[in-house]
């Protein structure tokens, strides 16, 4: 079983049933550039992610 992570460009399986801090971890992604979204529902790092969720990465983009 694996969660599924969608990010604007592409699709990734990763093992599930931990933090998602620890799966961005491992797909060298800063939890601080990301929105994580899972059924509408905003995330945050320390949440666990389990086994078949599907949670939707959105890039943070600032400016002045």
């Amino acid at each position: 079983m694996s969660v599924t992570i969608k990010t604007r460009d592409k699709e990734i399986s990763v093992r599930g049933n931990r933090p998602l801090y620890r799966i961005m971890e491992d797909l060298q992604l800063s939890p601080q550039a990301y929105l994580a979204v899972r059924n509408g529902q905003l995330l945050t790092a320390d949440e666990r992610i389990l086994e078949d969720e599907v949670v939707e990465l959105i890039a943070v983009v600032s400016g002045g």
